[in-house]
């Protein structure tokens, strides 16, 4: 069921709608408010700035993990194929016994590499 809620991040108070309990807002905000921290040097005010590179940082690791999610998927779908067709072989062997499947080639780990985002201007903390 939704809800009004009066959210506070790096001191800027908003009031919305949700459907999230207590517990995943606090997450949330914590996770934005670790984010700030990492872009804003300590004792600088948070800009807008601030608070868009955060922002633009967390989309980007949220695009990479789903990157990495689906090529996961897409893995276990090859393997799940893989194993599949290997079990046939076995069983079809399993009938002529002088036929034997040849082990398949393994395929390379899969590699994400992530972008370190940095503000344009070296001090951040002004507009």
């Amino acid at each position: 069921m939704s809800r009004a809620v009066d959210l506070s991040v790096a001191g800027t108070s908003c009031r919305v709608v949700t459907t999230a309990d207590d517990a995943e807002l606090a997450a949330l905000t914590a996770m934005v408010e670790e984010k700030l921290a990492a872009v804003v040097k300590s004792g600088r005010p948070v800009t807008k700035q601030a608070m868009l590179l955060a922002a633009i940082a967390l989309a980007h690791e949220v695009r990479s993990e789903r990157a990495r999610a689906d090529a996961i998927a897409e893995r276990a779908r090859e393997s799940f194929g893989r194993l599949l067709e290997r079990v046939d072989e076995l069983i079809g062997a399993s009938d002529q016994p002088e036929e034997r499947a040849r082990p398949e080639r393994r395929p390379e780990p899969y590699r994400v590499e992530t972008p370190r985002l940095r503000p344009l201007d070296k001090e951040l903390g002004s507009e």
